[in-house]
């Protein structure tokens, strides 16, 4: 191939493909800049937003806080040196097509060895000094409480735990009131000691091994402000992930596996968060709501959660709603009542003839075996998996019902939510029950969120339900306080 040949196949041969060129270029640039822009933009969250991980307010959140701060702007400075090092020498270096000789190369600098142990031996420190305090924030992370600290209802036996169960698609909270542990004593060898739970009686099925004595709520973890709560997390189907990004980190909830976690907030106030383990069809509607309340406002909550369901008069809506949830939905829901052991209306079959273990063994007809305990269901501010408010201010219109919580401004009368049901007096409240929204939740729940109740997974719908059935039942749910 003759030299003219070579130039004439290799260097464009009029300005029209020459223009065509820059152009592509052109536009490539514009995309990558309005790429890189909104990013940037996306990256810039107000300090109100519910998901801020940069506005940490909670300890094990500050220290995640102290951590990163620092660390963002030494990959910052580093970003900009290799990026902006880069481009200066293609600048630098830069040869018009014209005049490109592949024989031309610029001065090389191999063999130089003051060079190379340079930008060998720096990255290699930093990282090092990173590492240093990246390892004693983990540390700090992962400390547990002291026995003997404890909210009023352990005494002085130790801090109150919880156990986070998350399941498709909501997340279950159980607090152990009694300070000996989630797990019973199934195979009668004793408790361990020397552990928060009996690692033999841990790896019994969860709707099998779990401690009924303990408070179980749905959807709304409620914590005492100021004071660090020991997590341990598991799941009951597929892998989850637990994240309240103002109070803490990511922490798996993983089936067969109990990871423990932490929460702590600095100031009573609502905490949101989401799944975070990608865990099937609602996974992006997988919510979680934590409620930090100064310490005699959560002893009360939990005293009033520690009670059984009052039982409707005869005759009333209300006692028709208990009839209609006793024939559509105790076959999933708890409600725990006066009665025969903690639970009058489930009984399972392994504690027959046992009136205190009656309803221990309760299986729920879906493929985690469990589904949200509705005993103090008017007491939550939030409901279906955390995604709707159970309560709605007065002048809220329908239209207004799904477009996000309006929780935050009503906390400082949480225990007293439930007062608001009654709309026939005014002089209750600003509040009002989320009427309409839970008419067409129980009514077909998976049009609101999607689920698989063919598949066992998630609430299915109940067109059966007549608009009376409807009034009844939430007549009785209203009662659940």
């Amino acid at each position: 191939m003759s030299e003219s040949s070579c130039h004439a196949s290799c260097v464009p041969g009029d300005h029209g493909d020459s223009m065509e060129i820059v152009k592509s270029r052109t536009k490539s640039r514009a995309l990558a800049g309005a790429v890189g822009l909104s990013l940037l933009l996306a990256a810039c969250a107000d300090d109100e937003k519910p998901l801020n991980t940069f506005n940490p307010e909670g300890p094990a959140a500050q220290s995640i806080d102290n951590l990163i701060g620092p660390i963002f702007w030494i990959a910052a400075v580093i970003g900009v040196l290799v990026v902006g090092g880069g481009i200066g020498l293609a600048i630098k270096n830069r040869v018009h097509p014209d005049d490109y000789d592949p024989d031309d190369l610029p001065p090389q600098i191999h063999g130089n060895p003051k060079l190379e142990w340079g930008w060998t031996a720096a990255p290699a420190v930093l990282l090092i000094f990173i590492s240093v305090f990246t390892v004693f924030s983990i540390w700090d992370l992962e400390e547990k409480n002291t026995p003997g600290g404890g909210v009023a209802a352990c005494g002085d036996t130790g801090d109150l735990d919880v156990l986070v169960i998350g399941q498709q698609w909501w997340w279950e909270y159980r607090y152990d009131i009694d300070c000996d542990g989630f797990f019973e004593d199934l195979d009668g060898d004793g408790v361990n000691n020397t552990d928060v739970w009996d690692a033999d009686d841990a790896e019994w099925p969860l709707e099998i091994a779990l401690d009924d004595d303990d408070v179980s709520v749905a959807n709304e973890m409620v914590i005492p402000a100021g004071q660090q709560i020991d997590l341990t997390i598991t799941s009951r189907d597929v892998i989850h992930s637990f994240w309240i990004p103002r109070l803490n980190g990511k922490r798996d909830a993983v089936p067969g596996r109990l990871h423990t976690w932490n929460l702590e907030a600095d100031f009573p106030g609502e905490y949101t968060g989401w799944c975070t383990e990608f865990c099937g069809l609602s996974h992006a509607r997988m919510r979680m709501n934590v409620i930090a309340l100064t310490d005699s406002e959560f002893d009360e909550w939990l005293a009033n959660q520690s009670t059984p369901a009052d039982i409707p008069p005869e005759g009333s809506e209300a006692a028709a709603g208990r009839e209609t949830f006793q024939q559509q939905c105790a076959s999933c829901h708890i409600i725990w009542e006066d009665g025969l052991g903690k639970d009058a209306i489930y009984t399972g079959a392994r504690n027959e003839g046992d009136a205190d273990r009656q309803g221990r063994d309760f299986e729920a007809a879906l493929a985690a075996k469990a589904a949200p305990n509705l005993t103090h269901f008017a007491t939550r501010t939030v409901m279906a998996g955390a995604i709707y408010s159970t309560y709605v201010g007065l002048d809220a219109n329908d239209n207004d019902l799904n477009k996000g919580q309006e929780n935050e401004t009503y906390l400082a009368q949480y225990n007293d939510l439930p007062e608001a049901i009654d709309e026939s007096d005014d002089s209750l409240g600003v509040l009002r029950w989320n009427r309409a929204q839970l008419r067409r939740w129980i009514r077909n729940a998976p049009d609101q969120k999607d689920m698989a109740p063919d598949d066992l997974l998630g609430m299915p719908a109940f067109p059966g339900l007549t608009d009376e059935d409807l009034d009844n039942l939430i007549a009785y749910i209203a009662t659940l306080d």
